[in-house]
Order: structure tokens, then sequence, then C-alpha cells
């Protein structure tokens, strides 16, 4: 891991009064080159892929906006997409075509093991995504290509989030050193390299079991309940621990990005949970798919098929896998009956009692972690595992 190395600490040191030396006009390039020289490091010529990619967006959105040619916008969203779409889903794609054709004596298409993924792409393209939409919305600030350029390769956010906007990044490029900004910085650090190395090392022992079908075959309902909830502990520490090193990381330059947890397991509804779990990607999927799709502003049918679609490309954002897309589909599954509830099941019962208040609470806080923990069972196995851990959870299997 990236942060346990030494080499990496120097480089955020020497990026970090690089970038404060610098005049404010040269401060994007700084960032631009610790970005690229960071990305080179950990995933090689790739980093000439997403420059060219940024490069030729950049260039299409403003000649689109210049030339008043409108079919140049949607073109270049599809070829942000198709470049995730080949790098990240051909080779599941790939497998899939080859399963169902067989391609007997015949070249196949790529598999699982033939395309490489290129570090930090789908954080990336949804950032890219983003920018080209706001541009031609007209929503961001007047900039240079070199402030564009320096958004996306701010290499703090790059590898895991958070899913930045530049309307908010890029007036920040400006700050002056503060003592404060170290301080805070520091110690946000800390705490994610804590979670990450302590508290997530430390319960991803108990989690062992359910990571193989031996494992889960060979353990007791007990023990596969105890390694479930570890696990949903485990994805929890770990990937809010890489948002505090981001964060902190970010803040020792002066920039202040979006939070991306808020206690998500103390959430009263599966609704809440996405407002406190991965706030910048529930964030960007309302911005620029739910609400596109219509939002809540259709008919009530519409809006049920919207929250499933947004949750489906939830899913596959996370990976090229069946199981992420299963996964996905149950959190959309539990959006569509909460909101069926509050809307349709709530108005007909009477208000609770003050007095029981709290105990509902603990209840409805109860419920959605129930419920998350089990969705976490098709985000790390296989479908055909996963069904076979969630009958073992409820003493049905073999």
């Amino acid at each position: 891991m990236m942060y346990t190395d030494w080499l990496y600490w120097l480089f955020v040191l020497a990026a970090i009064v690089l970038y404060y030396i610098s005049p404010h006009r040269i401060r994007p390039l700084v960032l631009i080159t610790a970005g690229i020289s960071f990305y080179s490091y950990y995933a090689g010529f790739f980093v000439l892929l997403l420059l060219a990619e940024a490069i030729i967006a950049f260039l299409l959105i403003h000649s689109s906006l210049k030339r008043g040619k409108r079919w140049i916008y949607p073109a270049t969203i599809m070829l942000i997409i198709l470049v995730l779409g080949y790098f990240k889903y051909g080779s599941w794609l790939g497998s899939m075509v080859n399963s169902l054709f067989g391609f007997i004596n015949e070249p196949s298409l790529p598999t699982v093991d033939d395309l490489i993924l290129p570090l930090g792409i789908s954080y990336f393209t949804f950032e890219l995504i983003h920018y080209v939409i706001e541009k031609k919305r007209g929503n961001l600030p007047q900039h240079k290509p070199v402030g564009f350029l320096a958004f996306l390769f701010f290499f703090p956010t790059m590898v895991a989030g958070p899913i930045k906007q530049f309307q908010q990044f890029y007036p920040q490029l400006t700050a002056a050193f503060q003592w404060k900004n170290v301080r805070i910085g520091v110690l946000r650090i800390g705490i994610g390299l804590f979670k990450k190395l302590v508290l997530a090392a430390s319960l991803d022992i108990l989690a062992q079991p359910i990571y193989s079908p031996e494992g889960i075959s060979g353990a007791d309902t007990w023990t596969l309940w105890v390694s479930l909830i570890a696990y949903t502990f485990v994805i929890y520490f770990d990937f809010s621990g890489y948002s505090d090193i981001a964060i902190g990381t970010a803040r020792l330059f002066g920039i202040v990005i979006p939070e991306n947890f808020r206690n998500p397991y103390l959430a009263r509804s599966i609704a809440e949970f996405w407002n406190r779990w991965h706030i910048s990607l529930g964030s960007w999927l309302t911005r620029y798919v739910y609400f596109p799709l219509g939002g809540s502003r259709v008919s009530k049918a519409r809006i049920y098929v919207n929250l499933m679609c947004t949750m489906t490309v939830s899913g596959m954002w996370h990976g090229a896998a069946w199981h992420f897309v299963v996964w996905g589909m149950f959190h959309g599954i539990m959006l569509c009956i909460h909101r069926f509830f509050i809307k349709e099941i709530k108005p007909l019962v009477r208000p609770v009692p003050v007095w029981l208040k709290p105990g509902t609470t603990l209840l409805a806080i109860g419920m959605t972690f129930f419920g998350v923990t089990l969705s976490r069972v098709f985000f790390v196995l296989p479908v055909s595992d996963g069904m076979d851990l969630m009958l073992r959870l409820f003493g049905l299997g073999s």
C-alpha cells in the first residue's frame, strides 16, 4: 500500500513545499506535475491515456460552446464513457460473450486477464463527466486549461476519491499557507492511517471465513454472522480511512475537499445511509443519473425505476462483475421499499408517542444496519457463493 511507503510521504512533502513557494499562477502546474509523476510511478504509461482523454474532452467541450455545435457535447460524454467501458468493462463483457458463443477455434474477445484497469479510472471518469456537464451548463468559474488539469490530476484524490467538484476546488488554489491547515491535515491523515492499519486490519482477521467457499462451508452460522459484521466494519474503516488520508493530504495544500462519510452505520433508513456513505458518489449519482432520469418529479412507477437504475449504475461503478450489479440492485430494492413505506404506509399509521421514539430510532438504526450488512454478501462474493452464504446465514444451507 502506497501510504506505508516512506517515499510516498517524501513525495507529498516535496510537492507541498514546491506548491507554496510557487507563485499562484504556477501552482496548477505544480499540481499537474505532481499528479502525473504520482500516477506514472504507480500505473506507468496509463497516465498518457488519462492525459490524452482529458485534453481531448477539454478541446471538444470548449469547441462545442464556441461553435454552437450541439452534437459535440453528447459525443464528448459518450467518448468518456467508452474509454471507461473499454478498460473497466471490456474484459467482463468479453468473458460473457465468450461463454455465450463459444468461439471454438476462433480468436476470442478479451477476457478478464487481457485488459489492465488503469488506476483510479472510475474516479477520474466521474470528475471529467462532472466538468463537461457543468461547463456546458455554464456553472464553472473562469479558468485556464492548467486549472482544469490540476483538478483532474490532483493526486490525493486520484486513487479512491472523494469525487471533487471543480467549482469548489479551483478557487482554493490561491490559498495562503496556514499552520492551522497543517495541524488539521496531519491529524486527519493520522486518523485515516489508524483506521486502515489498525482497525480494518484487525477486524479483517474476523472476516476471513466469508472470503472463500471453503471458509463458508467450514463455519457455523454464528461464525458467519460475526465474520459478515466484521467485514461490514472492515469496508467502512478501510474506505473511510482512505478518504481521511486524501482529505488530510489535500488540507496540507490548503484545499478543502468534500467529506465522504458521516457515521453511516447510525443511519435510520437506507435513504439516510446513502446521505452518509460515500457521500461524494451518492451526490454525483443524484445529480447526473437520478435527476436526468426525472428524479421524483415523475409518476410513482417511474420513481421506483429511477431508483433501481441509479443504484444499478452504482453497483457497476464499483466493479465489473455480476455480484456488484446484484449489490446495487439490492440497495435499489431497499430504497424502493423505504420510499413506499414513507409515502404510502406511514401516512396511514398513527404517530409514534414521544416516549417510544428512542426505541423506534434504535429499531430503525438496527434494521438499516441489518439490510446494509446483508448487502455486503454480494459485495464481497460472486453471486453463486453469495447465495450460498445468504442461505447459511439463516440456517438453510447444506
